[in-house]
């Protein structure tokens, strides 16, 4: 299966429509989605931005590493990135009607750096 997606993966185009994809859900208005009731009651939101995230910095490992190992640091430095997108866009929340959450942050990052180990120790 991997031999099979390996082409895809380090093409630019999936890692660039999937921040796309998570540059849409995290602007989208918050009165129009159905989580507001039991999803953030039971804080399936936050296992939301963790996948969001784990799948961003997943794709940008693999496209960036392209099979070679990679530094630590630059590891560390697409994780970085990624969680500071996750921060960022819970600022861009504010404006677009949605609640600020550190909450959120928390598990932007967590997804990052989780997405960053599994990418690199999965064989």
């Amino acid at each position: 299966m991997q031999k099979f997606l390996q082409p895809y993966l380090t093409s630019k185009w999936p890692t660039i429509l999937w921040s796309a994809i998570v540059f849409v859900l995290l602007t989208m208005p918050g009165n129009g989605l159905f989580i507001e009731t039991w999803f953030n009651k039971i804080h399936l939101d936050k296992l939301v931005h963790a996948f969001l995230f784990f799948v961003l910095t997943w794709l940008w490992v693999k496209y960036v590493t392209q099979g070679k190992n990679l530094a630590g640091a630059m590891l560390v430095f697409i994780a970085v990135a990624a969680t500071l997108y996750g921060i960022t866009m819970e600022f861009v929340q504010i404006y677009v009607g949605r609640d600020f959450s550190v909450g959120d942050m928390i598990a932007d990052s967590a997804g990052a750096f989780l997405g960053v180990y599994i990418s690199r120790h999965k064989k």
